[in-house]
């Protein structure tokens, strides 16, 4: 989720993984938002439960 300065958010991408499949997943997700107006981007889960926060620049 791109978290925007103005505290909008935007979903990037999303994905499911089957369980105990541990080969590795390449991703893409893309934003209508600049990069200038992200604040921090949060990888979530399904649910909503935050696991991290990356900053922006």
């Amino acid at each position: 989720v791109a978290i925007g300065r103005d505290g909008s958010e935007q979903i990037l991408t999303s994905w499911t993984v089957p369980s105990h499949d541990a080969r590795p997943i390449t991703m893409q997700g893309s934003s209508s938002m600049h990069t200038g107006e992200i604040a921090r981007y949060e990888l979530r889960t399904a649910d909503g439960e935050h696991l991290v926060t990356l900053q922006s620049h």
